[in-house]
């Protein structure tokens, strides 16, 4: 079966979703007919206060840390566990005002120093007491203007490569050329290539390539498709050709990885 999508409104359970909401984890009830693993349709920010677990991103299981703030962007799979008393705070973001703000997430975590802790707290509480959408905005910026000076070591993507990496989420299996996707973003194939190999040291055709890949991985591990099934929704022209370009930059065959990945989830 394939991966179930979430929007805001089925993580809510409202008919409408706002463009921002931020909500306490102790005071909001479990989300009635989630299937997990899943994805989300928008941007998240989620920042345990208290408690024990893990939260799963693809294919790595991050510890639960009072100073650890988690960032995801659309399409991520998602997963976790954690203990009765968790407690935190979380921020869910829609994709319209994320292309707004230029938001992407470069790292699955931030750990803060303990000595921003109760700033961050006070800019939480603010951001969930707060109901103008203007002034939570606001907040919000700070907020991800500080994850982004913790996390020095991860390269900021120029918007430029921000747009071509979201394009490609987004439109994975169509077989667009880098010269369609320039023409789109309205530059020229010579300028995207070179401001990707400015801020990920990637070609836009490898970053292309790479897209399919991390998707290939999460279809492998997460739903019931076959390699077959996966090289066609990827837009590879036969699963010969797919398993051969996936050993070539994993080590490993579709079924090797799957297999391999399986036994430790």
């Amino acid at each position: 079966m394939p991966l179930k999508h979430y929007h805001i409104e089925d993580v809510l359970d409202r008919d409408k979703a706002p463009q921002l909401f931020v909500g306490i984890f102790e005071q909001t009830p479990d989300p009635q007919g989630i299937e997990w693993a899943h994805r989300h349709t928008f941007y998240s920010v989620v920042w345990f206060t208290g408690g024990k677990g893990f939260n799963v991103i693809d294919f790595s299981a991050y510890e639960l840390l009072p100073n650890r703030i988690f960032t995801m962007n659309p399409h991520q799979v998602h997963n976790w566990e954690y203990s009765q008393n968790a407690q935190g705070f979380f921020i869910l973001i829609a994709p319209a005002l994320a292309t707004e703000l230029s938001l992407h997430f470069s790292a699955p975590y931030t750990d803060l120093n303990r000595d921003d802790l109760p700033f961050v707290h006070i800019l939480f509480q603010k951001l969930q007491q707060q109901s103008d959408l203007k002034k939570q905005t606001i907040a919000l910026q700070y907020l991800v203007s500080l994850l982004e000076n913790e996390a020095t070591a991860m390269p900021i993507l120029s918007p430029l490569v921000q747009q071509y990496k979201a394009l490609l989420t987004e439109e994975l299996g169509t077989h667009r050329s880098v010269q369609s996707y320039a023409e789109y973003l309205r530059t020229t194939p010579e300028i995207l290539n070179k401001e990707c190999k400015t801020h990920t040291g990637l070609s836009a055709k490898q970053l292309q390539l790479n897209t399919q890949l991390t998707e290939a991985k999460r279809l492998l591990l997460y739903t019931t498709l076959t390699i077959n099934e996966i090289a066609y929704r990827l837009g590879f022209e036969d699963s010969s050709y797919f398993t051969r370009i996936f050993r070539e930059k994993t080590s490993l065959t579709p079924s090797a990885f799957q297999e391999k990945y399986l036994s430790n989830l």
